[in-house]
C-alpha cells in the first residue's frame, strides 16, 4: 500500500510540475508598460525613464492612459500629439515636474475615466500638479 501511495504520489507531483512549467512566461509574452517596473511596489532593478515630453506621452500610450491618435473626429480629445504641446507649452519647471510625475508612476495611477480614447484630464494628477490642462 505504501508503495501505491508513492507512486500516485510521484505522479501528482510530476503533473503539477508540468502543468506549472506549461504557464510560465515563454518568447511569445512581452512584458511592455505593465511589467514589474510598472505594477507598483517597490521599484529596484527597474531602469530610470528618459526624462522628456515625449517619453512622458508616450508613457501614457504605453500604459493605456492617453490614445496615440484620438482621430480627425476626435481633434479636441488628449492624444499623445496634445500631450507632447503641452508639455512644451508649461514653463520649464512645470514642465519637469510632470514628467518626473508621469515617469515614477505605475499605470495603475497614470490610467483615469475614459482612457484611453477619451480620458478625463481631471483626474490625471500629474498634469493637475502643472495647475490644470495642458
Amino acid at each position: 500500500m505504501n508503495g501505491s501511495i508513492a507512486s500516485l504520489a510521484l505522479v501528482l507531483t510530476t503533473t503539477a510540475l508540468c502543468t506549472l512549467g506549461g504557464c510560465s512566461a515563454g518568447d511569445d509574452v512581452s512584458g511592455g508598460a505593465r511589467s514589474a517596473c510598472a505594477a507598483g511596489g517597490e521599484l529596484t532593478d527597474c531602469p530610470d525613464a528618459e526624462r522628456t515630453a515625449e517619453a512622458a506621452c508616450w508613457r501614457l500610450v504605453d500604459c493605456g492612459a492617453i490614445a496615440v491618435n484620438a482621430g480627425e473626429n476626435n481633434q479636441y480629445r488628449f492624444d499623445w500629439d496634445r500631450c507632447v504641446d503641452g508639455l512644451d507649452g508649461l514653463t520649464a519647471d512645470r514642465r519637469r515636474l510632470v514628467i518626473n510625475c508621469v515617469a515614477t508612476s505605475s499605470c495603475d495611477q497614470l490610467r483615469v475615466d475614459g482612457s484611453p480614447g477619451d480620458p478625463d484630464t481631471d483626474q490625471m494628477y500629474c498634469i493637475l500638479l502643472a495647475g490644470g490642462r495642458p
